[in-house]
């Protein structure tokens, strides 16, 4: 019986490593014209990241996990990363939009807002501008691994 209890916790451990923590992943600093983004360290995307779902009205998670909504509440795309300038502030939510191609393109900060449904069980973003519009914006190049 020990010998399963045991294997059984040595699985979860593994499994819980395997999925790892991203959130570095998840907030990168601008590249310069030409270059890669980059990662930030974890301690600068908690900072960076805490105070633009404050800004926003919502906890970090529930930023990770927002949904970019349009003005008549239509789900346009998933907030993937955030994108920070040299000094650390948040300029654009990464999303990537609905739709078949994966296409993942850099919102500016100034196009989304803040929005709580369901009396602020549900919080997401949204913005004014069309999945067109949305589509048009420049594509995201992830950093590289």
């Amino acid at each position: 019986m020990k010998i399963y209890a045991l294997t059984a916790a040595s699985v979860a451990v593994l499994m819980l490593a395997a999925c790892g923590d991203n959130r570095t992943d998840d907030v990168v600093q601008a590249p310069a014209p030409g270059a890669a983004p980059a990662a930030v360290t974890e301690t600068r995307a908690d900072a960076a990241t805490s105070s633009a779902a404050l800004a926003f009205g919502m906890s970090r998670e529930q930023l990770e996990d927002a949904d970019l909504l349009s003005a008549n509440t239509t789900d346009l795309g998933d907030v993937e990363s955030l994108v920070l300038d040299a000094s650390g502030k948040l300029t654009h939510v990464v999303i990537e939009l609905e739709g078949p191609d994966d296409v993942k393109v850099q919102v500016p900060v100034d196009q989304v807002r803040g929005l709580a449904r369901n009396n602020g069980a549900d919080k997401d973003l949204t913005t004014d501008l069309t999945a067109q519009q949305l589509a048009a914006l420049p594509r995201w190049t992830p950093p590289a691994q």
